[in-house]
């Protein structure tokens, strides 16, 4: 056997895999957060074996924290997921528990990174009022997600081309995965790039709102999401100038 294929966070992260197949086997249309569960749950998986064979502890912690990173970002899939009404809250409950299983381990094997790396007894990940992680308790990914919705529900009422509302699908999203996958990062300088990515995402939803304007849709609707969009930018930069700092 390799020596990643011993590794009980690998055996755990198969099984995702093998949800992730079941869940996407059940959704009743296509979303771009749909690409980014099939190549985060990938991630996951190449990076856990690439870290096993890393010879240095520097690069150790880069593969690990990948590997913790993509993680968080099939739990915020799969929060889209429900945002989007695609599916109930105990349809996806079941993955995330497996994440967070997952999760628990790989930032026990980061904090042993220094040796050669192995699975020490991991403690149980958790959060307060029992939300799964950390990234949620966030008051910019709460809002990202809020923005989320209220797309969904003014999505049939904007008459423009499917091109800008795949646009808006892409560049949303965007905002709430790089929120979370960056706080799933070891190194700072990680974390600060993923929520630069986020903001960046934030501005080019605002614009796309913009040319939604132009297609006759309703002023105060669109005012309402670019409110959020306002909001969630302000925290991002906030919160990079912490990271950063």
């Amino acid at each position: 056997m390799f020596g990643h294929e011993k590794l009980i966070v690998y055996t755990k992260s198969i099984e995702f895999v093998a949800m992730r197949r079941e869940l996407l086997a059940r959704i009743s249309r296509r979303v771009i957060a749909c690409d980014h569960f099939e190549r985060a749950s990938e991630s996951i998986l190449l990076n856990i074996a690439h870290a096993s064979s890393a010879w240095s502890p520097k690069e150790r912690i880069v593969y690990l924290g990948n590997a913790n990173g993509s993680a968080l970002e099939c739990a915020a899939c799969l929060d889209i997921f429900v945002a989007k009404t695609l599916f109930e809250f105990g349809d996806v409950h079941e993955s995330k528990c497996k994440l967070r299983e997952i999760v628990s381990i790989l930032i026990a094997m980061n904090n042993e990174s220094s040796n050669r790396i192995r699975e020490a007894c991991p403690t149980e990940y958790s959060t307060k009022n029992d939300i799964f992680f950390s990234h949620e308790t966030l008051e910019v990914y709460q809002t990202a997600l809020l923005f989320t919705k209220w797309l969904e529900t003014i999505i049939g009422s904007i008459s423009c081309s499917s091109d800008l509302l795949a646009k808006l699908d892409k560049s949303s999203t965007a905002i709430v995965l790089n929120i979370a996958e960056g706080n799933g990062r070891f190194s700072k300088y990680d974390q600060s790039k993923f929520l630069r990515i986020s903001h960046k995402a934030t501005i080019q939803s605002a614009a796309l709102l913009d040319l939604a304007i132009v297609y006759d849709a309703s002023d105060v609707e669109i005012q309402d999401g670019k409110n959020m969009l306002r909001r969630i930018t302000a925290m991002l930069i906030s919160l990079s100038k912490k990271v950063s700092s």
